[in-house]
This record gives C-alpha cells, structure tokens and sequence, in this order.
C-alpha cells in the first residue's frame, strides 16, 4: 500500500465509525441493527490486494475498539477483522469474478457480516465475555444480515467511490 493512502484511509475509517456510532446506532431498526461501520469495511477489503486489506482490518478493528458501548476486551476487534479481512482478500475475493457485480458484492457483503458478528460473539464467549440470550443474538444477527442486503443499493456505491478515491495517480 502506498503510504500517501494511509491517512486518507484512516480518516474515513474514522469518518464512518463516527457517523455509526453518533447516529446510525439511535435508529431502532425492525428485527436487530445494521452496522454500516461493518460492512463498508467488508466491502472496501473486497476491492483491495491482501496484504493492504489485511492493514486496513487492522485499521478499522483498532477504531472498532474504541466503541463505547463495546463491553468485549479491547483488541477484540483488531484481532477478528485482521484475520477476517485477509481471509476475504485471498479466499473468497480469489474466488469471485476480477469485476464483481452488484449482486455479488451485496450477497458477499451480507453474508461476511453475518460470520463476522458470530465470530465475534464466539471468541468473545471464549474470551469470558458475558452473552445474552441465544434468541437476542440470533436476533441480531439475521437483522443486521438483513438489513446489509436491504440497504446494499447506497452503501455499496458508496464503498466503491470512497475506494476508488483513495488510490493513487499510479495504482489507478
């Protein structure tokens, strides 16, 4: 990754943590809750080389951290989007068309936010984390994988420009 991305890369990270956790966290959406902060991350490490998509997991799972509402060990997050993020970029990015389609970036986008947040709640549990009921995480989870394929047509776009943005003259 050229180093003049960083910052950029960063600052919207930032930008979106921001903007889930000041306004998009308030909204009570029917069945569970969408986490726009997830899945753009999904979606802007679907369009990088493994290597950068690694770094920018690691980016965005260290801002993560930083929830106030996160009840989980700090670092929690840094360590499942580090790993999830080049899992995505080498396995399942490797196995999809050179130009994905709308299609498949929201069906990739939805399901990979859904085995993200149970692998969350997994490791978490591992980790001695306190869960709710089975029913309210289960909830959650169809909900936010719900509302990540409803609501694909805006933030998938979205992704692509902010993406699309952050490269360099030479990597374009």
């Amino acid at each position: 990754m050229n180093i003049a991305r960083i910052p950029y890369i960063l600052l919207t990270l930032s930008g979106f943590f921001i903007l889930q956790e000041g306004f998009i966290n308030r909204i009570n959406f029917f069945i569970g809750g969408f986490s726009l902060y997830l899945v753009f991350v999904i979606a802007w490490t679907l369009q990088e080389e493994p290597s950068n998509a690694m770094l920018i997991g690691f980016f965005a799972g260290f801002i993560a951290d930083f929830s106030p509402t996160l009840e989980s060990p700090f670092g929690l997050w840094t360590l499942i989007l580090t790993g999830f993020c080049y899992f995505l970029a080498t396995t399942v990015r490797g196995n999809l068309d050179p130009q994905l389609s709308p299609l498949q970036m929201t069906l990739v986008t939805a399901s990979s936010s859904a085995v993200l947040l149970l692998l969350f709640i997994l490791i978490g549990a591992i980790l001695g984390q306190e869960l709710s009921s089975i029913s309210i995480l289960i909830s959650e989870v169809i909900g936010n994988t719900l509302w990540s394929f409803v609501l694909a047509p805006i933030y998938i776009p979205l992704t692509i420009k902010f993406y699309q943005f952050s490269l360099t003259a030479r990597e374009r």
